[in-house]
């Protein structure tokens, strides 16, 4: 059965023996904060506030999304973010915005397993930007040809972020969000996540 055919999310979670459970399966309240960089602060208020009516559909991503997963990402340097990949499944051919993999072996820039994704909601709409996620998810699992490797999920409008987690056969999301009105809680939470993928690469010798 090919990705097309399949009329809604429901068919597409059943055809691959999944589940989404929502689920705090990250305990906000003892996540270590992360002081927000003054520079990033003074960026992300200056996008926010000058961000437009039309260019919604890319913004969000390039001006709210990657500074806040780089600076991130610059304190977990063993994991490799790759912009815009193209990863493919059968007649599929997705675009995550961004993924998080371990950094090769050999110390090249060649993608790896996924180990996060990254979808911006586009329009603001985080329905549509879970459906995204779950096809993402599939295809990740399936680029990894390992159903143990647990992959995180990252759903944002730039200034909201919501969080799940692809572990066995349930896709778990957390039912409560993130904000850049709390960016201390948000970098922290992050920062726990990416350091969370370091552990799974080792776990799984993909360093």
């Amino acid at each position: 059965m090919k990705f097309s055919d399949f009329k809604n999310n429901s068919e597409l979670l059943a055809h691959f023996k999944l589940r989404v459970e929502n689920e705090d399966f990250i305990d906000f309240e003892t996540i270590n904060l992360i002081e927000i960089p003054p520079a990033l602060k003074k960026d992300l208020r200056f996008m926010l506030a000058n961000r437009g009516d039309t260019d919604m559909e890319f913004y969000a991503c390039e001006a709210l999304i990657f500074p806040i997963l780089k600076e991130i990402w610059m304190r977990n340097p063993k994991v490799k973010v790759f912009s815009h990949p193209q990863i493919k499944y059968e007649d599929l051919i997705l675009i995550p915005d961004y993924v998080v993999t371990a950094k090769d072996k050999t110390g090249t820039n060649t993608f790896q397993k996924p180990l996060l994704i990254t979808v911006e909601a586009k329009n603001d709409d985080f329905a549509l930007g879970w459906s995204d996620a779950y096809r993402q998810l599939i295809v990740a699992r399936y680029l990894n040809q390992n159903d143990e490797i647990p992959i995180y999920a990252l759903v944002s409008i730039g200034d909201t972020w919501q969080i799940g987690k692809l572990e066995k056969n349930v896709i778990y999301k957390h039912p409560i969000g993130l904000g850049l009105d709390n960016p201390n809680r948000l970098l922290g939470v992050l920062n726990f996540i990416f350091a969370d993928c370091v552990r799974t690469a080792e776990k799984f010798d993909l360093f």
